[in-house]
């Protein structure tokens, strides 16, 4: 008896928990896309990922030029040389993959690069974020470009254009 008086009580509270909360939802990638300073610096993170790879690049293409230059030559070369010249292709070949590491790794330059550039605006999103949220009361805001698996959203709770109109980025369509 008692855990079902437990039950209910339990189906009366989580209700009125659940009512007393207020969602909303925005979609940073959207917000951010319309922000000018956010097209710059992904032009320039595009920019430096483009240098970074014809770097990369140009080291795997001295490795391919050394092997077939081994490849070419090898009936020429005693087993020592053939050796040699498999160390040095070898320590090329990881000099290439040390140099992708560190440009492209999950802590490399790039990466870095990226959150030099891009935090200072998911900053500011993020004040505008809770500027509407306590003016709208809001206990919380998902994010639909996160992977918060929202499947299904009312676009009475889309707050976008409140954050767009926050930061000074909502275009009249009129």
């Amino acid at each position: 008896m008692y855990k079902v008086l437990k039950l209910i009580a339990l189906f009366l509270i989580i209700p009125n928990f659940a009512l007393a909360q207020k969602l909303g939802h925005i979609d940073s990638e959207y917000v951010l896309n319309k922000m000018p300073e956010y097209s710059e610096k992904k032009a320039e993170i595009d920019q430096l990922a483009k240098d970074y790879q014809k770097e990369v690049r140009s080291l795997l293409s001295e490795v391919e030029a050394m092997r077939s230059d081994l490849r070419s030559k090898e009936v020429l070369f005693t087993a020592e040389m053939k050796k040699e010249r498999e160390a040095e292709i070898e320590k090329k070949a990881q000099e290439a993959l040390d140099k992708q590491t560190q440009l492209f790794g999950f802590d490399g330059l790039l990466f870095k690069k990226q959150e030099e550039l891009l935090q200072p605006l998911r900053q500011k999103l993020w004040e505008a974020v809770e500027s509407v949220a306590r003016q709208r009361g809001l206990d919380y805001i998902l994010d639909k470009a996160a992977d918060v698996g929202i499947i299904y959203s009312n676009p009475v709770h889309d707050y976008t254009e409140y954050v767009l109109e926050e930061l000074g980025l909502l275009e009249d369509d009129n």
